[in-house]
């Protein structure tokens, strides 16, 4: 325990991202999986090219980037969507208000907003074009691969925050996921989504629902797009 506080102490007093990543781990809000920001701007460009291909770039178009870090995605997504809606998220207070002071020192274009929340449960149901969650469902203390990931991150949580992000969707948007420690099969809301394009994450290790190590065994992180409501579904829907 000594050597954790201090170690912690040693982060708390460099300051800046390494402060921010202690504080995080240290309070472990709801909703926390991945507490290191790292991140680079058009960190994605393959991807994003590939996404600009399939997905329209008009006024009503609409972006979400969960786990937005200090925003360089989004900055990066809106050189990609020039008309297009974008919404940074992500759950710590000071990396959004990096994000905030770029979008006023950038010109404040209306079109992009950011906000602090671990999920998004005040965002409106299948609101959302584009849902993004690029290095967000992992932990970096997970590299040494231990037989157990609960102490760190969750599937059970990871299962509801794809059940809320898959809510957001519109029928045939888009979801997007790179370096997770779960599998996006595993979870409930699976069977509503087709895969595009998908991605062995060949450098994550990987748990399964249980939170157990699954040796040998690769991510399927990609491209997925949510599914039109079937008739039958619609049907059977609960009237409001």
């Amino acid at each position: 325990m000594f050597h954790e506080w201090v170690r912690f102490m040693v982060q708390v007093l460099r300051g800046g991202e390494r402060r921010r990543s202690a504080l995080l781990m240290r309070r472990r809000p709801q909703g926390l999986f991945q507490p290191y920001g790292t991140t680079q701007e058009d960190r994605y460009p393959e991807l994003f090219q590939s996404i600009r291909q399939v997905l329209a770039d008009t006024p009503q178009t609409r972006l979400l980037s969960f786990g937005c870090s200090t925003g360089e995605e989004v900055f990066s997504l809106a050189r990609y969507f020039q008309q297009a809606h974008i919404r940074g998220v992500d759950i710590d207070a000071g990396r959004i208000g990096q994000c905030q002071a770029r979008w006023r020192r950038e010109g404040r274009e209306p079109r992009l907003s950011f906000t602090c929340a671990g999920d998004v449960a005040q965002e409106e149901s299948a609101s959302y074009d584009l849902v993004m969650a690029m290095a967000v469902f992992r932990h970096g203390a997970l590299g040494d691969r231990p037989a157990d990931c609960s102490a760190w991150i969750r599937f059970t949580d990871f299962d509801r925050m794809l059940d809320d992000l898959a809510r957001v969707l519109k029928p045939g948007g888009l979801l997007v996921i790179r370096h997770a420690n779960f599998r996006f099969g595993d979870t409930s809301v699976a069977g509503l989504f087709e895969c595009l394009r998908g991605e062995a994450a060949l450098g994550s290790p990987v748990y399964g629902r249980d939170d157990c190590l699954l040796p040998g065994v690769t991510g399927d992180d990609g491209i997925y797009r949510k599914l039109p409501a079937s008739p039958t579904s619609l049907s059977m829907a609960p009237q409001r």
